[in-house]
């Protein structure tokens, strides 16, 4: 098995970077050139160029933190956004409960009334029906108001008919004299 890194490649022209490869010299060092003092200018303009890279990488950051607080805010406006129809719905059902409610009242209210003029006695005090025996004595005595009504009403139309009956008497003897 060939080893990749020590022979040269098959193909038929290598490229400068593979001899570069293979014949070792990436791996070897670079001779350092003789050691000239740097005259002011050269001084300012690396520093100048390492000055202009740092800022690079901070405007490369500052971008990033940039679009991570875009996304920040995009998030807190959708936030504020469902938080803001929450809050509209709630007030919606609360509106809705409270005009349930209201028409609840008004209809309570309205046969509470009307219960109290067909039953005088109970002068608005529905505690005393909360057991069978006070129920069924309520109805005893409503029941006993049924019969004396049934019986009123029974001598009222016989009160009229025999009315009716001697108007007919004055009538006839009227006209027959």
């Amino acid at each position: 098995m060939q080893e990749l890194g020590r022979h040269r490649p098959v193909s038929g022209r290598p490229s400068a970077i593979q001899r570069y490869l293979f014949e070792g010299q990436a791996l070897e060092r670079v001779p350092s050139g003789a050691s000239v003092q740097l005259i002011a200018r050269d001084t300012f303009v690396a520093e100048t160029a390492v000055k202009i890279d740092q800022m690079g990488l901070e405007m490369k950051s500052l971008n990033r933190e940039l679009e991570l607080i875009k996304s920040d805010i995009a998030e807190l406006r959708d936030e504020a956004s469902r938080s803001y129809r929450f809050s509209e719905f709630l007030d919606r059902e609360h509106k809705t409960r409270a005009t349930k409610l209201d028409e609840l009242s008004r209809r309570f209210d309205y046969l509470k009334s009307r219960f109290d003029t067909i039953d005088g006695n109970s002068k608005g005090d529905y505690h005393a029906f909360q057991t069978f025996e006070a129920v069924s004595r309520r109805l005893t005595e409503l029941g006993v108001l049924e019969r004396e009504f049934r019986d009123v009403s029974w001598k009222l139309k016989l009160s009229v008919g025999l009315f009716a009956l001697s108007l007919l008497v004055w009538l006839a003897v009227l006209t027959t004299g």
